[in-house]
């Protein structure tokens, strides 16, 4: 688990991002830890580098989430579904890419079996030349090896195939370039870094993960959104009755009323100015 005290915090990097729904994220990283935020400020994720071990912080409930699986996935498991399920996935140099946000950039492409277009990455190698970023994407990598997305692409499709495919190319990065825009087979730029800072310098609360928050799993965080969803019902459950019919005959009434009281100061007014003339 991440700890949940530190004396000192050393000064990291900051990367801000926006994706194709105009959504900026920001993530904070140093030595040991990383801090993605998403625009929320009920919410953050809390990843330790060196264990891949990763948290949500939610502050509403009051909670950490633990997203370490209930059951892990052995390896041997896992290689054996990719062998079986996934084709060949090639990331593709092109050339020299544009400079985007101050970075030159190598442009790839990635593609599954020499002929599915999944996206256009623009790597930035200067970006992993710092230590704390390339941690980082490491450990980013470490955390996706695609399975799930491969199970998928199996019952539904390219779509899903494709994000299986971004998840087995990032272990790439760490070596080529950190990616700082990437783009989908019909030109709309779907991420970008907009920003790296260099040093900053983070508080400790913000690296941390809160030591009065209750811990839990996410099994446990469901199980304890299903019971508030129980109550819930039985609470709209105990309601009295609504008859529709006699709510109905109610607007129609208010309704009736309403058109003759404007009506009648329709007459009113048109007597009123019939006499002013007279």
């Amino acid at each position: 688990m991440v700890a949940v005290t530190s004396p000192v915090v050393a000064a990291g990097v900051m990367v801000e991002s926006v994706n194709k729904h105009q959504m900026h994220s920001k993530v904070s990283i140093e030595a040991t830890r990383a801090r993605i935020d998403s625009g929320s400020d009920d919410n953050y994720l809390l990843m330790d580098l060196a264990s891949g071990k990763t948290y949500t912080v939610n502050h509403l409930e009051g909670v950490v989430i633990d997203h370490e699986s209930a059951v892990a996935t052995s390896e041997h498991i896992t290689s054996a579904i990719k062998d079986r399920m996934m084709p060949k996935v090639e990331l593709l140099k092109q050339g020299d890419g544009p400079e985007i946000n101050g970075f030159a950039t190598v442009h790839y492409r990635v593609m599954i079996n020499d002929s599915i277009h999944c996206s256009d990455e623009y790597l930035a190698p200067e970006a992993v030349e710092d230590a704390m970023v390339k941690n980082f994407v490491a450990a980013m990598a470490r955390g996706s090896d695609g399975v799930d997305n491969i199970i998928m692409a199996s019952l539904f499709g390219d779509e899903q195939m494709c994000e299986a495919a971004a998840d087995i190319v990032d272990d790439e990065y760490a070596d080529k370039g950190l990616p700082m825009r990437s783009v989908d087979p019909q030109g709309m730029v779907t991420h970008e870094i907009t920003s790296i800072t260099a040093p900053v310098n983070f508080a400790v609360e913000d690296m941390t993960l809160p030591a009065s928050y209750e811990l839990l799993s996410r099994a446990q965080m469901r199980e304890r959104l299903s019971e508030r969803a129980k109550e819930l019902q039985k609470q709209i459950d105990a309601l009295p009755e609504i008859d529709m019919d006699e709510v109905m005959q109610q607007v129609m009434k208010q309704q009736r009323e309403m058109q003759q009281q404007m009506k009648d100061a329709a007459a009113d007014l048109k007597q009123k100015l019939k006499t002013g003339f007279e």
